[in-house]
């Protein structure tokens, strides 16, 4: 068993999934099939750009798939994402921004009406909370 908390978390998606290393390689964009037990041994990190590819492919979370590689593999960039971004974002905050992101695409932003009560809303939780 690997001893890499990503290589881990990896290995447990692979062998779950019903592809085989081929098929994995194949649809996230490696050409040696042979990658994908390097990468779920730990003797290769998996690289962060392949992440999103990795997850949809085996049916992962990618947040906390990334958040994972980046903690093993840069804790001081980790470290800045906890403390500076509030990182990783609670289910309710990734709602809101989700919900902000798609009235950005339709030009729809308004802080009035729905938008205004769930902000104020999760205002008063936050507070709450923090008591």
């Amino acid at each position: 068993m690997p001893f890499s908390s990503t290589a881990i978390m990896l290995a447990k998606a692979i062998e779950a999934s019903e592809l085989t290393q081929r098929e994995i390689a194949d649809r996230v964009g490696f050409r040696q099939a042979n990658i994908i037990s390097m990468l779920k041994t730990g003797e290769t990190r998996v690289p962060l750009d392949r992440i999103p590819a990795l997850a949809r492919t085996l049916g992962m979370n990618e947040r906390d798939f990334l958040l994972t590689a980046i903690a093993e593999y840069h804790p001081g960039i980790h470290e800045v994402l906890l403390d500076i971004l509030g990182l990783p974002l609670s289910d309710a905050e990734l709602g809101i921004v989700t919900m902000f992101r798609m009235a950005s695409i339709r030009g729809e932003i308004e802080i009035e009406g729905p938008l205004k009560s769930a902000l104020e809303g999760l205002l008063e939780l936050a507070a709450l909370a923090s008591r």
